[in-house]
């Protein structure tokens, strides 16, 4: 491996494994129904008043269109992930935390979660009883 290749190495961020992990789970909704794809950083987790709760980072992985944002947040520090619902992309964590959120079976097992979004997509085109 030549000098250079190496130092590019090692300055490569790493592998987000949640993010590819989420990307597999629920690509069927880029490739299938037109929805687009983001990771937001939200810092760290705050209160009302913008108190630090806990320390970030705070990702938000989003699936959104114009009708609808599915955000997946993960509290990285405690591996603790939440699922929300609004009816456009937010970018910020009061507006995402004000949404639908999903029930804690669902937010817990993300394959289990894509493959209930699948079946009621194909069903009634719908994803958590709105119109996509």
């Amino acid at each position: 491996m030549s000098f250079f290749k190496w130092i590019k190495k090692v300055f490569e961020p790493p592998v987000d494994k949640r993010e590819v992990e989420i990307k597999e789970a629920f690509g069927f909704l880029l490739d299938g129904y037109g929805f687009s794809y983001a990771k937001l950083d939200l810092g760290d987790l705050e209160d009302r008043n913008g108190k630090r709760i806990f320390y970030g980072p705070l990702y938000a992985y989003q699936f959104y269109n114009d009708k609808l944002c599915i955000h997946i947040v993960e509290l990285v520090q405690r591996h603790e992930i939440d699922v929300y619902a609004t009816e456009k992309r937010e970018t910020d964590q009061h507006r995402i935390f004000s949404g639908e959120r999903m029930t804690y079976r669902l937010t817990h097992n993300l394959r289990l979660l894509a493959t209930e979004i699948k079946s009621e997509l194909t069903a009634n085109q719908t994803i958590f009883g709105k119109c996509v």
